[in-house]
């Protein structure tokens, strides 16, 4: 471009000087443009930072923060749920105390229970009396005059005798006729458990017990077995196991299936699981899966009851088959698959939950620190859901009518105030970003986490599902991936079962012995009525099975006369 002098500008005439400017003009609009473009291209960049960072930020959080939003508004000092799973090294750095337990010295000739923690722990279990005493030598040496003894000093000790075994030698007596007629009579003996197998209702209740309740796979009890010397091979086991589980404790099953659905309220979750083989068809890396799990919301003449059902998929149809004579409530999170069910049925309705509704801004708060996140967006709406599920729970002992009633007078404008603040807010904020989606959610499912202000059996979360689900998660870890959908099916049923009777405080394992002993007796029955004596709320089980029982032969534990048991048992064959 010429640059022109003054004394040139000045000689030039209008029309020159009007195609100048013009000309100045077009390149000045054409410089803003590209500075316009620049400037939207620079605010891209640095949203995409902001967004990738914040990514980052709350990836970090799920990995490696606590996951309880307890987190968000926690009193320090204080171990959360989750951090029992870990807690050795959180008590690393200031170890608890032990609780202050008084040693306690009981005279002999007083049997009065001493009060404290160590009696309540140690009382109910069967002791053994060790005797220390001095020699006749020793008392002449210290009382030449003679002696005489004073009321004992009793102290008390727990102690364990790990994996004990004893092998059950039936000898089944037989009986003839002294004439000889042909007749031959044995004694009865009881019904095995499967045909020419070493295993016991006890041995197995013991298996699916550590694996389903305690989370230790069945190659890890196989090597505490052979620590013991008996030789149980892992197929073994697992064929025990799914054996029993499709022949006996499936009618135990499929009669919670039925009474589950005499609740108003159901609890939905799920949750993935790879599974090796499918129809015997051997998959590489394995295949995604769900397992499905449903818990009522035990009301008056209702009990505890849990549900798992494995399924190959996620698809609507599994839900569909499980609740397709049930009439009430399905509490989930936001799965369209639980909406598209309710627009199906006129008798099905869907619950939102209010914890998956704050669960991101919570997430948020402990990605960037309290101190930031003062005054936020996502500090409001927790503070706002907070609010409203705090209120709500104040109504927890009321009648179902008189909650209904106070969360409409109460909770109903607050709900209103929460969705009004959440529809301003997301205009206001970039739709793909943590905030932006969070408040979509809301938005989103409104329309069923509104359900709870019109019933006052709904509660406000799906916590009694993800509760129900949580030992499956936790053993999932151990295990990874489960080996074949026979696998699978078993596995859903034990879960039910354990989850179950924890849920109506029964000791899992003595459930377990009791059902593997006396379904088989009933076998041959006509009928399935003996199945409700069995169920875990019958007086029989609650008595034969409580959670804090302390049973113990403690005799036969010390002393145990085993016959033809030389060598190790060898069960691979069976």
């Amino acid at each position: 471009m010429i640059q022109l002098s003054d004394e040139q500008l000045n000689n030039l005439g209008k029309e020159a000087l009007i195609v100048i400017v013009s000309s100045l003009q077009d390149q000045l609009l054409a410089l803003q443009s590209q500075l316009d473009h620049a400037n939207a291209r620079l605010s891209d960049n640095n949203r995409q930072i902001e967004l990738l960072t914040e990514q980052i930020r709350l990836m970090n959080q799920r990995f490696f923060g606590r996951k309880s939003e307890s987190a968000v508004s926690e009193v320090d000092g204080q171990l959360s749920l989750f951090d029992s799973f870990n807690e050795v090294e959180y008590l690393k750095q200031d170890p608890l105390k032990e609780p202050e337990i008084t040693e306690v010295i009981i005279p002999s000739y007083r049997r009065e229970k001493a009060v404290g923690k160590r009696e309540s722990n140690l009382a109910g279990l069967p002791a053994r009396i060790i005797e220390h005493t001095l020699s006749d030598e020793e008392l002449a040496v210290k009382f030449p005059d003679g002696y005489k003894e004073l009321p004992e000093e009793v102290y008390k000790r727990l102690h364990i005798i790990p994996e004990t075994f004893i092998v059950d030698e039936h000898h089944v007596h037989v009986y003839a006729s002294k004439s000889n007629d042909g007749t031959i009579l044995k004694a009865p003996r009881p019904k095995d458990l499967f045909r020419n197998s070493i295993a016991t209702p006890a041995l197995v209740a013991s298996i699916i017990n550590g694996k389903y309740t305690n989370a230790l796979p069945l190659e890890r009890q196989s090597k505490a077995f052979k620590t013991n010397g008996i030789q149980l091979s892992t197929n073994t086991m697992a064929n025990w196991v799914i054996k029993s589980t499709d022949v006996y404790l499936s009618l135990i099953y499929d009669r919670l299936h039925e009474l589950i659905y005499d609740s108003k309220v159901i609890h939905a979750d799920e949750s993935p699981v790879k599974v090796m083989r499918i129809d015997h068809a051997k998959i590489k890396n394995g295949r995604k899966t769900y397992m499905w799990v449903y818990r009522n919301r035990p009301l008056r003449g209702t009990h505890p009851i849990v549900l798992f059902d494995w399924q190959p998929s996620r698809h609507s149809d599994h839900p569909r088959e499980f609740l397709k004579t049930f009439s009430g409530t399905v509490v989930t999170d936001g799965y369209q698959v639980y909406h598209k069910l309710a627009k199906e049925r006129r008798d099905l309705k869907v619950a939102g939950c209010w914890v998956h509704a704050r669960r991101p801004f919570a997430e948020f708060i402990k990605s960037v620190g309290q101190d930031t996140a003062k005054g936020s967006i996502a500090q409001e709406a927790y503070s706002m859901i907070t609010e409203i599920m705090h209120i709500d729970n104040t109504f927890d002992d009321l009648s179902v009518t008189d909650r209904k009633k106070q969360r409409q007078l109460v909770l109903s404008e607050k709900v209103d105030a929460y969705f009004a603040w959440a529809k301003q807010k997301y205009s206001q904020v970039t739709h793909n970003s943590t905030i932006g989606k969070a408040l979509a959610y809301s938005i989103n499912q409104e329309e069923y986490l509104r359900v709870f202000l019109s019933d006052g059996n709904v509660p406000m979360d799906n916590n009694y599902a993800e509760q129900a689900i949580r030992p499956f998660t936790i053993g999932r870890k151990n295990f990874v991936m489960i080996e074949s959908s026979n696998g699978a099916k078993a596995s859903a049923i034990l879960y039910s079962l354990v989850e179950t009777a924890k849920a109506n405080m029964i000791n899992t394992f003595e459930y377990f012995n009791l059902l593997l002993t006396e379904i088989p007796r009933h076998m041959d029955d006509k009928d399935l009525r003996f199945i409700d004596d069995l169920l875990p709320w019958s007086p029989r089980v609650q008595k034969e099975s409580q959670a804090d029982t302390k049973k113990l032969d403690f005799s036969m534990c010390i002393s145990i006369f085993v016959k033809s048991a030389q060598s190790p048992l060898e069960c691979g064959d069976f």
